[in-house]
């Protein structure tokens, strides 16, 4: 027998958890400790799924101020730094483009893999990966993100994990 609360193995006929101290007198406490970390993990992914979420918010809000910014012309005064002019293709072109560029992958890949973690998809835990590479370049919200992401899905031991909870359970069941 398994504690519910920790996974430690019980005896029979012991009324405490000799790991935890929780009380085995209740039906939960012949759960398997593999059913009891599914559930761990179905919750983390829970996380995991509102936090993608969250940074596609944060990165709406970071595009809106952009956009102000590049309305009201807040970022096209040079400083004393920067006695020259830049060519009009090198602030446009290259540097605008490529920032609005990213910034949109990454509002999609954040908002997608929410989604589909939240759904339990098969293509979900690729989805978080690659969000969470486009991730690592926003420091220092971003890279934590990141960094939790890996940690949660990367692995076979994660891997097997997230392929055991399947589509056909949905975590918002698990409080």
């Amino acid at each position: 027998m398994y504690c519910s609360k920790c996974g430690g193995v019980v005896s029979e006929g012991q009324e405490l958890c000799s790991r935890c101290g929780h009380s085995t007198n209740n039906a939960l406490g012949t759960q398997s400790a593999e059913a009891v970390e599914l559930s761990r993990f179905r919750r983390t992914v829970r996380r995991l799924s509102r936090f993608w979420f969250l940074f596609a918010g944060l990165n709406v809000v970071l595009g809106v101020m952009g956009i102000f910014a590049d309305q009201t012309g807040l970022w096209m005064h040079t400083g004393p730094w920067e006695p020259w002019p830049h060519p009009y293709i090198w602030n446009w072109t290259l540097v605008g483009s490529a920032a609005w560029t990213l910034l949109s992958l990454r509002i999609v890949a954040a908002a997608a893999a929410g989604w589909g973690m939240s759904r339990l998809t098969d293509w979900s835990r690729l989805m978080s990966l690659i969000a969470s590479c486009l991730a690592f370049l926003e420091f220092p919200i971003g890279f934590a993100l990141a960094v939790y992401a890996f940690s949660v899905l990367l692995g076979k031991h994660h891997a097997l994990l997230y392929s055991r909870l399947g589509p056909h359970e949905s975590p918002a069941a698990v409080r």
